[in-house]
């Protein structure tokens, strides 16, 4: 099923960038990176910035499965330009950015992986302009931190539709016995355990 729309919350079209169809792309699975710059930001602005692969997976039936981003040229300043959150937005791999040295030009990398299995990884050249360094501006988050991106699904309550924490309850540990009610027992003469776990993890649903 492919990833449903966004219908209130749009990525900027000025900031999205359509990635060039590679002629090779039908026998090779990597797409090779390419040069490409996102428009120009202020320290103390967030932005949304895009990649359109519709180019590179036309005729494919293939779609953005999931994204991660990365910022390679950050220092560890306070001021570094970050990625507050990253997500897939109407078939777009979407990410929000913040802060960054004025005067500098920073890599952002993508990594992008398709429903079918093909990976794209492409670094994003962003110019921060001259002016006051700024910290990224902290961006709605659950209560463990975790950032919102504005198409998360939500319920009626508008919390947001997500799973429990990280956790891993045990069910049962129970000595295993033979048909004679006996204890089995490993070569070692430990008892054998029937160990049955429950593992829930802290996936947040977008849509």
């Amino acid at each position: 099923m492919r990833p449903l729309s966004s219908p209130i919350w749009q990525p900027s079209i000025s900031r999205t960038l359509i990635l060039p169809a590679p002629s090779l792309l039908r026998s090779a699975p990597t797409y090779p990176s390419s040069l490409l710059v996102w428009p120009k930001k202020n320290s103390a602005e967030n932005f949304d910035f895009s990649l359109d692969a519709s180019e590179v997976l036309r005729g494919t039936n293939d779609y953005i499965a999931h994204v991660s981003a990365s910022v390679t040229t950050a220092q560890g300043l306070s001021t570094d330009i970050s990625v507050s959150w990253c997500s897939i937005v109407n078939g777009l791999a979407c990410v929000f950015l913040g802060g960054g040295e004025p005067g500098t030009t920073q890599t952002v990398n993508l990594e992008i992986t398709t429903q079918q299995g093909r990976v794209i990884s492409q670094d994003v050249f962003i110019a921060i302009v001259s002016g006051v360094a700024s910290a990224a501006k902290p961006v709605p988050a659950l209560s463990d931190g975790t950032p919102v991106p504005p198409n998360a699904l939500r319920l009626p309550d508008k919390s947001i539709l997500a799973l429990d924490s990280s956790h891993t309850n045990q069910i049962s540990l129970d000595r295993l016995l033979s048909t004679d009610g006996t204890h089995l027992t490993s070569s070692s003469g430990v008892d054998l355990l029937n160990q049955i776990f429950q593992t829930r993890t802290d996936v947040l649903l977008i849509a």
